[in-house]
């Protein structure tokens, strides 16, 4: 079986379509979100649409979710981070809202042995910086590899007692990271993000899942990183969040 796992979209569109057409439909069996469609980006109602019309099998709430549809203030973002929830707030639909305000809370079970959350099993705000962070996440796993996101940098934790192995993807490479799962071992993977990634590489993050050969790849795609600046700007939303974009960060 084949998965495809999308992290912090943050309404990102020409970077979910360049997924998408990387990805077509009929190469993978079941759609994993791990949260954050919307925030920061200029087009929340169209990447919304785009997830709900390709009805993903499992999917979790992110913290933006929760803060653009209304459901928690923005008083704990930065604010700028504030400004894009209340404008993205303001600009969804009614239907779109009500549609990311009742995305199911993390974690969530994809498969027999595949969970995922957006910060961590044991809290879907935490993040996950390093490996004490990994471990305490690793532990409150109930399956053996789970998907997470939230920090917006692909990485890979490993459970290979007494030490925890990381795995960080080549700066820039144009080969798929690939993590070869090995039996009796636990996984902690984050795909990166899909619209928004802060490695230094401002190509769309995603990750794909073959159930069968037991491997994970971290996939990287470029998109139209122009058009999407170009729409942070037209809709007022600050010049950050697009010069942001263009350097990956």
């Amino acid at each position: 079986m084949q998965l495809l796992i999308l992290s912090d979209i943050h309404a990102n569109i020409e970077a979910l379509d360049a997924v998408l057409a990387a990805v077509p439909r009929s190469t993978y069996d079941r759609l994993l979100v791990l949260g954050d469609l919307v925030g920061y980006g200029a087009s929340p109602n169209a990447v919304v649409d785009r997830i709900f019309d390709l009805k993903p099998d499992v999917v979790v709430r992110g913290n933006h979710d929760k803060v653009a549809s209304g459901i928690e203030d923005p008083e704990h973002f930065n604010e700028v981070a504030a400004e894009a929830a209340r404008w993205t707030l303001q600009t969804l639909t009614k239907e779109n809202r009500e549609r990311v305000k009742t995305l199911p809370i993390g974690p969530a079970v994809a498969t027999d042995e595949v969970e995922i959350c957006h910060g961590t099993p044991f809290d879907e705000d935490i993040y996950v910086f390093d490996q004490a962070d990994a471990t305490r996440a690793l532990e409150a796993a109930n399956q053996r590899v789970c998907f997470f996101g939230h920090t917006h940098v692909p990485i890979a934790f490993t459970a290979a007692p007494p030490a925890l192995e990381v795995v960080v993807p080549e700066l820039g490479s144009s080969e798929p990271t690939v993590i070869v799962l090995k039996p009796g071992r636990r996984y902690l993977i984050n795909p990166g993000a899909v619209g928004q990634p802060r490695d230094g590489d401002p190509r769309a993050a995603y990750g794909m899942m073959d159930t069968a050969e037991q491997c994970v790849e971290l996939r990287r795609v470029p998109y139209r990183v122009d058009i999407a600046q170009e729409k942070i700007v037209d809709a007022g939303l600050p010049e950050s969040l697009a010069k942001r974009l263009g350097v990956g960060r």
